[in-house]
C-alpha cells in the first residue's frame, strides 16, 4: 500500500480529525500490510471447511427430504377418496346405462374392463410420486439478496 490516491489508509489518514491529529505512521503500516499477505492452500481450506459443514449439510438435507415427501403424499393422498367413489359412482352409471342395452353378462365385462383399466391409470400417477420426489426444486433463499 503506497502514498497513492486510491489509498484508503491515507485517505482516511487524510479526512479523519482523529487520525490527522495522532499522525500515525501510515508508511510504516502500509510496508507491514503490504508484507503481510498469506500463502492460502485453497484446496486444503476447501476440504477442511467442507468436513466441518457436511453433518449440518445432511442434516438441513433429511428435512428438506422429509417435508417434500410429507408435501407430495400429502397432494397425493388428498383427493384419493374423492376419486375413489367417483369412481365406483361412474361404473355403477356405466354398468347400469351398459346393462339397459347390453346383456348383464357383456355390461359387467365392460365395466370390468373400464374398472381395471382405471385401476391401471390410477397406480401408474401413484408410482410417479417417487420421480416427483426426485425432481429438482427452487426453493426461496432464506437470506436476503
Amino acid at each position: 500500500m503506497s502514498e497513492q490516491p486510491d489509498n484508503p489508509l491515507a485517505a482516511h489518514a487524510r479526512e479523519c480529525e482523529d487520525c490527522r491529529g495522532s499522525a500515525a505512521p501510515i508508511a510504516q503500516l502500509s510496508t507491514l500490510l503490504d508484507a503481510g499477505a498469506l500463502a492460502l492452500d485453497a484446496a486444503g481450506l476447501s476440504r477442511r471447511v467442507l468436513a466441518r459443514v457436511a453433518p449440518e449439510l445432511q442434516a438441513r438435507a433429511q428435512a428438506a427430504f422429509w417435508r417434500r415427501l410429507g408435501r407430495t403424499f400429502g397432494a397425493a393422498l388428498v383427493p384419493l377418496p374423492l376419486l375413489v367413489v367417483a369412481d365406483f359412482w361412474l361404473l355403477g352409471w356405466l354398468y347400469d346405462l351398459a346393462a339397459a342395452w347390453l346383456p348383464s353378462a357383456l355390461a359387467a365385462y365392460l365395466v370390468l374392463s373400464y374398472a381395471a383399466s382405471l385401476l391401471v391409470l390410477i397406480g401408474s400417477v401413484y408410482a410417479a410420486i417417487p420421480l416427483l420426489l426426485a425432481r429438482p426444486t427452487s426453493e426461496p433463499d432464506s437470506a436476503p439478496a
